[in-house]
């Protein structure tokens, strides 16, 4: 297939509040090829999990999905699809990883029956051959004695042991789409490098397209092709990954960069922070949701919403963008 493996169109997710409507994604689109990472990066609570849910139709039911959102994977409209043909290609052809292992996996099923129910749920595997199956998934991930683990509960597991059989049952089907949500966040920063260089392995051997959701630019650095920065539900930054990182023009993508610590900053120096809060997503301000943050926000800034324009295959969403040089 030549084509792209996905395509968001127009993505709004909202849900009913008290206060009332919180959007939560609000007009996304994106498009991702088969053996392409891309990187989804931003503050907490930006939409980057709601976003990859979204994708994957995992959605509790008080979400509202607005009526010009698209979901193509592969070509077929996700957004029409019933939910047995979703649960078909849930794990089959897409495949999601969470950040807590421990909230993702059964307790009382050992993990190697856990990866061989995908195996026989959806390959149609016999029980023997999803277990030897399962043991060299164990092995692929890069789990010690895999003979001997794929008989435990994942409580007798570390948390990095439980992130690579997470992405082990994900990994199970060779899916065509891989999306990490923060897959490192509930490890120790030892252990974090092993998994995000895993994940890239396994992507490359396998060609998969790969969504790596984080709120730290830092990983996606060497990690992804291409990053999307979100903010307050929309897409404010989208650029190659080198491109992004020598020339950012939206001075939230700036200011996001300027607070990863550098090696060679004071050792007593403050770190950069960006000052102010996140808007509120249900009364969101009128103009540009960072422009109460921004240094270089201006009267059109707090009046008018600006849209994602392109120079190339850089695009941002800014007034006053940064200029090229100074950026970089």
């Amino acid at each position: 297939m030549n084509g792209p493996v996905l395509e968001v169109i127009d993505q709004r997710t909202a849900f009913e509040t008290s206060r009332g409507l919180l959007r939560a994604v609000d007009g996304v689109s994106l498009t991702l090829h088969r053996g392409r990472t891309l990187g989804i990066v931003g503050e907490s609570g930006c939409g980057k999990s709601i976003l990859a849910r979204s994708i994957m139709r995992l959605l509790p039911r008080t979400a509202r999905i607005g009526p010009g959102s698209q979901l193509l994977f592969e070509g077929e409209d996700l957004m029409q699809a019933s939910e047995h043909r979703l649960r078909a290609i849930r794990g089959r052809h897409m495949a999601i990883v969470f950040q807590d292992p421990m909230t993702s996996l059964n307790p009382v099923m050992t993990v190697g029956a856990q990866i061989a129910e995908s195996l026989t749920h959806h390959l149609g595997m016999s029980r023997h051959a999803a277990w030897s199956r399962a043991t060299a998934l164990l092995a692929d991930v890069g789990l010690p004695q895999p003979e001997m683990r794929v008989s435990q509960y994942p409580h007798q597991l570390s948390g990095g042991m439980r992130q690579r059989v997470a992405i082990a049952i994900a990994l199970a089907c060779e899916p065509s789409l891989l999306i990490a949500d923060e897959p490192t966040t509930a490890l120790d920063v030892t252990v974090q490098a092993d998994i995000l260089d895993l994940l890239q392995r396994q992507q490359r051997e396998r060609n998969m397209a790969m969504i790596l959701i984080t709120h730290d630019l830092g990983v996606v650095a060497s990690r992804t092709d291409e990053v999307a920065v979100m903010y307050a539900g929309r897409i404010v930054e989208q650029a190659p990954t080198r491109a992004l990182f020598k020339s950012a023009r939206m001075p939230y993508t700036h200011a996001l960069l300027g607070s990863i610590p550098r090696l060679e900053a004071e050792s007593r120096g403050r770190l950069a922070v960006i000052e102010g809060r996140p808007p509120d997503l249900i009364r969101p301000p009128p103009g540009c949701s960072f422009a109460p943050r921004c240094s270089r926000a201006g009267a059109r800034c707090r009046l008018e919403p600006p849209q994602l324009t392109g120079e190339g295959s850089h695009s941002f969403s800014c007034w006053n963008p940064l200029p090229a040089e100074a950026a970089a």
